[in-house]
C-alpha cells in the first residue's frame, strides 16, 4: 500500500485557479504533513491514460513549436501519473542543425539523428524533479512524415505544469549539435498534483452541454472545488450567433466607389453561478474571464473560473449558471463614420440567459461529493 503524507490545514482557500504552474501558488488542504492511503478515490487519479507530447506549430514561441498533447486515451487535458511519450518531426530536428540546407530524401541520412528531450516538473511555481527519455524509434515514411519517438515515462504525481528542453545530435556528424531551453516552448498545465483539490469544467462537445470533473471521481469534502466554465459553452448558451452586434454605419471603398457598411461591437460575457450545498443555496458568485486559463488553448480562448471551499459536511453541490451578454461599443476603431446607433463607451446588455441541467429551470447540476 501506497502513502503519501498530507496535512488538513483547515485554512481558506484563495479565489481563481492559476494560468500555469509559474503563476500564483495555488492554496490547498493537501501539503507534507499526516499519512493518507493514496489509494483513497480523493488523492489519486484512477486512470490517468496514455498519450504522446508531440511537437507541432503553434503560435508565439520563439521555434513556431511546441509539445502538444496527442492521441490521448482520455482528453485534451495531461494528469499527473499519465504515461506519456514524445514525437518529434525529423523536419525539425535537421531544421536546427542545418538550417540552410534543404530536408534530405534520404530517410537512412535522417534517422541519423537524434534528440534527449527533458520534462521539467513544476509546481507552484519552482520545478522540482524531471524526466529525461531520448529518442528511439521512428514513425512515418516519407521525409516529411518521418517523426523520432521515445520510451514512455510517467508525468510526476505532484506536478501543476510540464517544461521542456530539447537536445539534438546528428550521429554521422558529431560537430552538429542543438540545444533548445524550456523558453523555447510552451508550458503544458498537469491536472491532478494538487488532489484532494480538484477541477469541475463546465463546457461543450458540439453543441451538447458537458460537465466532468477532469481529475476524476467526485469533489472532495473539506477541499477546494475550482469551477471552470468556457466561452464556447457561453456563446452556445446566448446562441451568439443571433445577436445583432450592429452599432452603426461607415463609408467605405471598393472598385466601384464609395459604400455604406455595418460597423460591428464586440461581445464580452458576465457569468456568475449559484450552488447549492445540501440544498442549501448560496448567495450567486460572479467568474472571473481569464484569457491564459490552463483550462483552454494558449491563445484566443476565455474561461470563467473561480473555487469554492466543500465544507467536510457537504453530502452533495448542485450548480446552476448566470451568463449575461454585453454588447461594447467602441467607435474609436473605425472612421469615416455616418451613424452612431448607440454613445460611444456603451455596454449594453443584449442578452441574458440561465444555463440548467436539461435547459429546465430549476433542474440543476448535481454532484455528489466524495471523502
Amino acid at each position: 500500500m501506497i502513502k503519501v503524507r498530507v496535512v488538513r490545514t483547515g485554512l481558506p482557500i484563495a479565489t481563481g485557479l492559476i494560468a500555469l504552474s509559474s503563476g500564483l501558488a495555488a492554496c490547498t488542504n493537501a501539503e507534507v504533513g499526516e499519512d493518507v492511503d493514496e489509494s483513497e478515490s480523493a488523492y489519486t487519479i484512477a486512470n490517468p491514460g496514455t498519450g504522446v507530447f508531440e511537437l507541432g506549430w503553434s503560435y508565439g514561441t520563439p521555434t513556431g513549436y511546441t509539445f502538444n498533447l496527442t492521441k490521448s486515451s482520455t482528453d485534451e487535458y495531461v494528469r499527473a501519473k499519465e504515461q506519456m511519450t514524445f514525437a518529434i518531426p525529423a523536419a525539425f530536428l535537421w531544421a536546427r542543425l542545418y538550417p540552410n540546407e534543404p530536408l534530405p530524401s534520404d530517410l537512412a541520412r535522417l534517422k541519423k539523428l537524434s534528440a534527449k528531450v527533458t520534462a521539467v516538473y513544476y509546481k507552484q511555481g519552482a520545478s522540482f524533479s524531471q524526466s529525461t527519455v531520448t529518442t528511439n524509434g521512428w514513425t512515418g515514411e516519407q521525409p516529411w512524415s518521418l517523426s523520432a519517438t521515445t520510451k514512455s515515462f510517467n508525468v510526476n504525481r505532484r506536478a501543476q505544469g510540464i517544461r521542456f528542453e530539447l537536445s539534438i545530435k546528428d550521429a554521422q556528424n558529431p560537430t552538429a549539435t542543438a540545444t533548445l531551453g524550456q523558453d523555447q516552448f510552451l508550458e503544458v498545465p498537469v491536472f491532478g498534483g494538487t488532489l484532494p483539490q480538484k477541477t469541475l469544467l463546465f463546457d461543450t462537445m458540439g453543441t451538447s452541454m458537458r460537465s466532468r470533473v477532469i481529475e476524476g471521481g467526485s469533489p472532495v469534502r473539506g477541499a477546494a472545488l475550482d469551477i471552470g466554465y468556457s466561452d464556447w459553452r457561453a456563446a452556445t448558451i446566448v446562441d451568439q450567433s443571433s445577436i445583432d452586434r450592429t452599432i452603426g454605419k461607415q463609408t467605405s471603398f471598393s472598385r466601384f466607389g464609395p459604400i455604406e457598411v455595418p460597423m460591428y461591437g464586440e461581445l464580452e460575457y458576465e457569468i456568475s453561478y449559484g450552488v447549492a450545498i445540501d440544498g442549501v443555496w448560496q448567495e450567486e458568485k460572479l467568474l472571473s474571464a481569464n484569457g491564459q486559463s490552463r483550462l483552454m488553448p494558449p491563445a484566443g480562448r476565455m474561461a470563467y473560473e473561480g473555487r469554492l471551499d466543500v465544507p467536510a459536511s457537504a453530502q452533495g453541490l448542485q450548480f446552476y449558471f448566470h451568463v449575461k451578454t454585453f454588447l461594447k461599443v467602441d467607435y474609436s476603431r473605425f472612421s469615416n463614420i455616418n451613424w452612431r446607433k448607440y454613445q460611444d463607451g456603451a455596454r449594453i446588455l443584449v442578452r441574458e440567459r440561465w444555463d440548467n441541467e436539461n435547459g429546465t429551470p430549476g433542474d440543476n447540476w448535481d454532484f455528489a461529493t466524495e471523502q
